[in-house]
């Protein structure tokens, strides 16, 4: 049991954060304000949504008999899958429920510690010739530290 809620959180901290602040540069390499905006708010929604509602979600996804899953199996002329009576596939299933839930406010905040980082650095990088990756290896990611540390910290309490 402890070892699973030990790896459960690695996954959820780890994964997360990583997957948070890709989010959150990618939003920032976008360039139309009406898209970036679409997908902020659709990041942005899953952690309104509650977890026994996810769970409703995952249900009606993974459902043996009417579940979305294997209804497009069975069109496709496959065997539907009985995923609830596979153990080994509820870890991933679990991690990827509650990354959908939480990563999106994570980016969020990451992407307004972009938005706060000093455009004449982003700007040197330009004009010294950085690419696009080089800009975000050497100015962004060092620049959201701060903001790192803080959100991994909250990470670390939550699972208290």
């Amino acid at each position: 049991m402890t070892r699973n809620t030990v790896l459960y959180n690695i996954a959820f901290i780890g994964i997360g954060n990583v997957l948070q602040i890709a989010l959150a540069v990618m939003l920032n390499e976008i360039h139309n304000k009406y898209f970036k905006k679409i997908s902020q708010t659709l990041m942005f929604l899953p952690y309104f949504i509650s977890a026994v509602l996810i769970g409703a979600i995952a249900f009606n996804i993974l459902n043996y008999d009417t579940g979305v899953l294997n209804t497009i199996i069975r069109e496709a002329g496959g065997n539907p899958l009985k995923i609830y009576s596979m153990a080994g596939i509820w870890p991933f299933i679990i991690v990827f429920c509650q990354l959908w839930q939480s990563t999106g406010y994570g980016s969020i905040v990451y992407f307004a510690a972009i938005m706060g980082i000093d455009k004449s650095m982003i700007e040197a990088a330009q004009v010294d010739g950085a690419t696009s990756w080089q800009r975000i290896r050497f100015v962004i990611l060092p620049n959201l530290k701060p903001t790192f540390i803080i959100l991994f910290l909250f990470s670390l309490g939550g699972i208290m």
